[in-house]
């Protein structure tokens, strides 16, 4: 009889293993010793959505911290896949808004209510991976290693590209900017690469943890977890790859111009911010020492062209230098009363011979969205929360400056994204397209602090590696430096020594460019990954109504009566 016992243990145990292995339409949830009560139901919900909103954010403000990412979904996918909650959208919601609020807190300078609002617009874009995922399980119960990256890359991507703006805010990839040989594979997949290994490896988490709970505590178990290592494995090996191949050769010497100067929306001081940073440039950049001083956004914080003195002056500081000059300014646009951000850029002999003018733009900061009553309502918002309102108007493509090379004196070309116009992808890649030969990304994100600076230089560290095109950063307080095509960075040595906020100074270096140009696979054919991923997962939708479609016609009393 013992004997009996015994075996019937061991095949009721087998039983329950394959009952609940990833991919079995059958598995279903253990069932729990004592139910929770509704109210300790809801409080466990929130407090996963809870939980996973805040392991998301904290890597984003302290990028030390980026291996938080690899276990930071999993609140979020345990409690959208569970068998007994309804409305988990709502949970997860508040999660993503605890994310957001979290992230945007520097734009609390503005405004304490900022964060908030600007959360609320963003949160929404999360929503569809809860939605999906929810969805999707509980119709194939696919191992989550699977749904879980091929569904945040797919939404990851909806939320990047069509959010206000264009302004790319916390894709999870760029927490991962210093893993450098991890990174490598963005000049394959873009950032999305990076996104997947990581949202792979919460799933593979989940997916043991579920087997584990299920009493599948067997080599099966840990088949999640070895997937994932073998995927981790193939990509550090490809970064290694890259990173032994790639040769670089030393290009134009540009100055990065750090002033540490508010630029002020007051036009009364825009001439005494112009003259300090004149001033400051001819007290620390050596004649003849440069072939383009580089200065920050808005360092002229009115149009040029209402005040000869900003180009007589600059004229005047080229001939000096004998140097090019690329400065930040304003253009008044055709439309009256609308202003384009503009980067000039002025030949040794004092003649401007380009410009270019900012195409993504910030909502309500830059510009006003929308149209009619919406319009007049964000100008109200925007004034109320900043200040003032936007009055900006876009640039409508591209412009590649020129630069002759040093050495054998032939042209080089590159390309100005301004402010947070680079963590758009599709501005690099365009430059790329271009045959642009490196980016100088001017910009002035104020006294936002280190955890905004830092997430532009991850996106600029990103952009570097997916074209194999190096990126200068000029900035007006912290953080200017320069990054090379495998995403390797120099920081302006004040920044670098931790001065992370208001630091003055120059920093002049070769821009490393890569001995074969700029352009990769995926500049050539940009976010394959999340059209992959996108077009998978309509797909899954589409079987879904499908089958239930089918069942539906097949349940007793549905057959047509004579």
């Amino acid at each position: 009889m013992t004997r009996q016992l015994e075996r019937a243990t061991v095949r009721n145990r087998v039983a329950r293993a394959n009952e609940f292995e990833p991919g079995n339409p059958a598995a279903t949830a253990p069932v729990a010793s004592r139910p929770q009560s509704p109210s300790e139901h809801m409080l466990a919900n929130l407090a996963l959505a809870l939980a996973s909103g805040i392991l998301v954010a904290l890597p984003f403000l302290r990028p030390a911290l980026w291996w938080l990412h690899y276990g930071a979904l999993v609140p979020w996918i345990v409690l959208v896949t569970r068998e007994n909650t309804r409305g988990s959208w709502v949970y997860f919601l508040a999660g993503a808004y605890t994310f957001l609020i979290m992230g945007l807190g520097a734009l609390s300078l503005f405004h304490k209510a900022v964060p908030f609002a600007v959360a609320a617009l963003y949160a929404p874009f999360l929503l569809p991976f809860a939605i999906l995922l929810r969805f999707l399980y509980r119709h194939f119960r696919w191992p989550l290693i699977l749904l879980v990256p091929m569904l945040w890359v797919a939404t990851e991507w909806l939320r990047l590209r069509y959010s206000l703006g264009g302004v790319a805010f916390f894709p999870l990839g760029t927490s991962q900017f210093q893993r450098t040989t991890l990174i490598q594979i963005a000049d394959f997949t873009g950032v999305y690469g990076v996104s997947f290994l990581i949202a792979a490896a919460n799933g593979a988490v989940v997916d043991t943890w579920k087997m584990w709970q299920a009493g599948a505590r067997t080599w099966r178990a840990a088949v999640p977890l070895g997937a994932f290592l073998l995927l981790l494995t193939a990509v550090l090996w490809y970064g290694a790859d890259r990173r032994k191949t790639v040769e670089l050769v030393a290009g134009p010497r540009i100055t990065a111009v750090q002033p540490n100067i508010l630029h002020y929306r007051d036009r009364r001081r825009a001439l005494e911010t112009f003259e300090a940073q004149l001033a400051f440039t001819r007290a620390r950049v050596t004649p003849r020492s440069a072939d383009v001083i580089a200065w920050p956004e808005n360092a002229i914080g009115e149009p040029i062209s209402d005040n000869p003195r900003y180009l007589q002056a600059l004229a005047e500081l080229a001939r000096y230098e004998g140097a090019h000059l690329l400065i930040g300014g304003y253009t008044w646009a055709d439309t009256p009363g609308r202003l384009h951000t503009s980067a000039y850029y002025i030949s040794p002999e004092g003649a401007v011979v380009a410009r270019y003018d900012k195409i993504h733009m910030i909502p309500f900061s830059e510009y006003l969205p929308f149209g009619g009553g919406l319009r007049r309502l964000g100008a109200s918002v925007a004034q109320s929360l900043l200040g003032y309102a936007g009055t900006g108007s876009p640039g409508s493509d591209v412009t590649a400056f020129p630069i002759r090379y040093p050495s054998d004196g032939r042209m080089l070309q590159f390309a100005v994204p301004i402010c947070f116009e680079v963590s758009n992808s599709d501005f690099a890649r365009a430059a790329a397209r271009r045959h642009v030969d490196f980016l100088i990304n001017i910009t002035s994100e104020g006294l936002l602090g280190p955890p905004m600076y830092l997430h532009m230089l991850a996106h600029s560290t990103l952009r570097a590696v997916e074209n194999r095109i190096a990126v200068v950063r000029v900035a007006n307080n912290a953080l200017s430096g320069f990054i090379d095509p495998l995403g390797r960075t120099q920081l302006m040595p004040s920044a670098a020594g931790g001065g992370l906020l208001r630091a003055a100074g120059t920093l002049t270096e070769r821009v490393p460019l890569r001995a074969t140009g700029s352009g990769t696979f995926y500049s050539t054919y940009g976010v394959w990954l999340a059209y992959l991923c996108g077009v998978s997962t309509i797909l899954l939708v589409a079987v879904s109504f499908a089958r239930m479609r089918s069942s539906a016609a097949s349940a007793p009393g549905t057959e047509s009566r004579p």
